[in-house]
């Protein structure tokens, strides 16, 4: 299954502050809504990107020309999205559809979307009688995994750091009483699987946590997306806690 998208083609020229990028489309200079306020990936400079940009309705009421939605570093063979705030959309639209089974079997199932669970906001809920599966979204972009190597090893945001202990506490509890709890990393384009990451005074708590949340039945899956002008789709999924087996699916 893909679903239908209808993105326009530029190239970035700069960004100059966190929310903006300055770009050329039909050879006309314009400036596009940034929708990833953090760093993305190493790109200090991100002048001769090509980008997918989604174009603003002309209301008269934005102050830019559209969103960009992906960057290409290979020219536009490939594409990294970089617009994190669709993808809770995006797989709750899958999951009605069934197409990660092997994850989440959903035939017959209510998919349902940011249940409130103690302080925590989880973005889906599955729920099959009396035994609901729970599902936490994670879309990083501020380390990009195209080459192995040690990454999120850098010190997490105390913004950050608090929402993901708050899931991982809550999805831990959820899983002691019989649910599943399920943290599913996206990834908006063709990543290396998720790395061994070595343990240092920065992450060990983090690392603590997770695996403390492992220990009590949450799973981690990583899901692995493929965007294009026209389409997304998911190219193939993994349980990457034991990396046991990995499912393709081309529908």
């Amino acid at each position: 299954m893909e679903i239908p998208l209808n993105l326009c083609i530029g190239e970035l020229i700069s960004r100059p502050n966190r929310f903006i990028f300055e770009g050329i489309a039909d050879e006309i200079r314009q400036r596009w809504h940034c929708p990833a306020t953090g760093k993305i990936g190493l790109i200090d400079d991100f002048h001769g990107i090509p980008c997918l940009f989604t174009p603003a309705v002309p209301d008269g009421k934005r102050t830019t020309q559209g969103t960009v939605e992906a960057i290409s570093l290979n020219q536009g063979i490939d594409w990294i999205g970089i617009n994190q705030n669709h993808i809770n959309g995006w797989l709750e639209i899958f999951l009605q559809n069934n197409v990660l089974p092997n994850m989440i079997n959903t035939e017959g199932c209510c998919v349902r979307h940011e249940i409130k669970i103690d302080d925590s906001r989880i973005d889906l809920v599955i729920e099959n009688g009396e035994r609901c599966t729970f599902l936490e979204l994670k879309t990083p972009i501020h380390d990009l995994l195209l080459s192995p190597g040690d990454h999120f090893s850098r010190p997490p945001s105390s913004t950050f750091f608090d929402r993901g202990l708050r899931h991982f506490q809550t999805l831990s509890r959820l899983a002691q009483m019989g649910h599943r709890a399920i943290v599913a990393t996206c990834f908006m384009y063709d990543a290396i699987p998720f790395p061994q990451t070595t343990r240092n005074k920065w992450n060990a708590r983090i690392i603590d946590i997770i695996g403390e949340a492992v220990a009590n039945g949450v799973e981690n899956w990583q899901l692995i997306f493929k965007i294009s002008p026209n389409s997304l789709k998911v190219v193939s999924y993994s349980q990457i806690n034991t990396m046991q087996k990995e499912f393709a699916t081309s529908t």
